[in-house]
């Protein structure tokens, strides 16, 4: 049986983000913290959730700042280091809570950039982490200068709205795309300069510090993802200075691995590799 709850917790500059948690009805093999990507929220892992409480294990997430139910202007960010804090300052909270078990990071997309992010500058209390479609590298064809040009529009006029996701690329799944388009929790409007800027200067500096990356690693994801670069997982795979490390690549799966119609492979992997590293 799946235990679920929801609450709010105060982060440390005080705002109010919401918080959901699935639990078993005994005693967890290990907890999972899962980190949403950009303009979605912890609401869409559900399922996640069901499938890794099914195998003994604690489930937390919360929304980001400015994302779904938590406080904060609607996906904006001067710096990813706003959320690499509300992450440190969640896995205190929850190791607390879950004393006793071993707690796995599950990332995904721009919150696999967080994780990362968190991973490279301190990971304590962390036994391992899983990243889904990952954004770690910058998107083929964007060059250097389009880049200069992005950071100086985010310190300049960082609430200026520029793309817009296109949701047609997240899942071939046609229930899950309009699932997305219909959901009022997830942010549809333009991206913010600022937000743009925070996610290359991020990426920036995960590129020049991967072998600080010492931790277990599963990282996964779609071979045609147009969102995040498999490249970036690829290279993070080669570089990471984590003796413990994976990567897996889903054939023909979109940015949204883990709602493709063939999502019960990728969370069979995901189990089994948690499995492994919380046997005994």
């Amino acid at each position: 049986m799946v235990r679920q709850r929801e609450a709010t917790f105060q982060a440390s500059d005080g705002l109010q983000l919401f918080e959901r948690s699935w639990r078993p009805d005994g005693d967890p093999i290990a907890t999972v913290v899962i980190v949403h990507g950009y303009a979605e929220h912890c609401g869409r892992y559900g399922h996640v959730a069901e499938r890794l409480v099914n195998s003994g294990h604690a489930v937390y997430a919360f929304d980001l700042r400015g994302h779904g139910r938590s406080e904060g202007r609607r996906v904006f960010a001067r710096s990813l280091d706003e959320h690499v804090a509300d992450l440190r300052h969640y896995v205190a909270r929850i190791r607390e809570l879950e004393r006793g078990t071993a707690l796995f990071l599950l990332g995904h997309s721009m919150g696999g950039t967080i994780v990362a992010s968190f991973l490279m500058s301190d990971a304590s209390g962390v036994s391992g982490a899983i990243l889904s479609g990952a954004a770690l590298r910058s998107r083929r064809g964007l060059s250097r200068v389009p880049q200069a040009i992005f950071s100086g529009l985010g310190r300049l006029a960082p609430r200026l709205p520029l793309a817009t996701l296109s949701s047609a690329n997240i899942s071939r799944n046609e229930a899950v795309v309009t699932s997305y388009d219909n959901d009022p929790l997830v942010y549809r409007g333009r991206m913010p300069a600022g937000t743009v800027s925070a996610l290359i200067g991020a990426i920036r500096e995960i590129e020049a510090g991967m072998e600080r990356i010492t931790l277990p690693l599963l990282l996964l994801h779609g071979t045609l993802d147009a969102l995040t670069e498999p490249d970036g997982s690829r290279e993070l795979y080669e570089r990471a200075g984590s003796q413990d490390k994976k990567l897996k690549l889903y054939e023909g799966f979109y940015h949204e691995i883990l709602n493709e119609p063939e999502k019960r492979i990728v969370l069979d992997d995901i189990v089994a590799w948690l499995e492994k590293r919380t046997a005994g």
